[in-house]
């Protein structure tokens, strides 16, 4: 699909860190066709097939997928911009090539909002996730800047329930989730 590399065309300051850049690049070939086979096999993938948009986390990254463009925030600097786009020309490429094996996806997941999780979580603000608040945990939880292990105090037998509940809503939202404390 993508016979040559992907170009950068332009480089940016990045407004969310500015320690990082943003990029723009251009793929060889339009992705359209390739944009809902991504999205069955990117984890955490959000896919809006009205606006032909994928976007999702690489590490710290936000790449997002057009036809004709891809897009990059939080890359540390060009050289890290260019190994992204490496990797990504290598993803579509091997997802491209067994596009006969893979069900293509066109729904489109919904983010969690904060509030939602908050509400699942023990509302003690212990701090031992290394933020001030409980309410601050559930917006890096949404957005998926946190892990849930990250929350010990979850993990006690008195919250057992409300940890179910939230793995669950995690797994099925398509959030990361350690296999190990994946709901059956």
């Amino acid at each position: 699909m993508l016979d040559r590399p992907i170009e950068i065309t332009h480089v940016l300051p990045c407004p969310a860190d500015p320690g990082k850049i943003r990029f723009h690049a251009e793929p060889p070939s339009d992705l359209r066709g390739a944009l809902p086979y991504l999205n069955a096999v990117i984890p955490g993938a959000i896919y809006n097939h009205a606006a032909l948009a994928l976007t999702f986390h690489k590490e710290h990254r936000i790449i997002c997928l057009y036809p004709r463009r891809i897009t990059g925030a939080k890359a540390d600097d060009v050289e890290d911009a260019r190994a992204v786009l490496d990797w990504l020309r290598e993803l579509i490429n091997e997802t491209w090539s067994r596009r006969g094996e893979i069900e293509p996806c066109y729904d489109r997941r919904e983010r969690l909002t904060a509030l939602a999780i908050y509400k699942l979580l023990p509302a003690t603000n212990c701090r031992r996730c290394g933020l001030p608040t409980c309410l601050a945990f559930a917006v890096g939880l949404a957005a998926e800047d946190r892990s849930i292990m990250q929350c010990p105090p979850l993990f006690d037998a008195p919250f057992a329930g409300k940890r179910d509940v939230l793995l669950r809503m995690l797994c099925d939202a398509g959030y990361e989730v350690p296999n190990g404390f994946r709901p059956s």
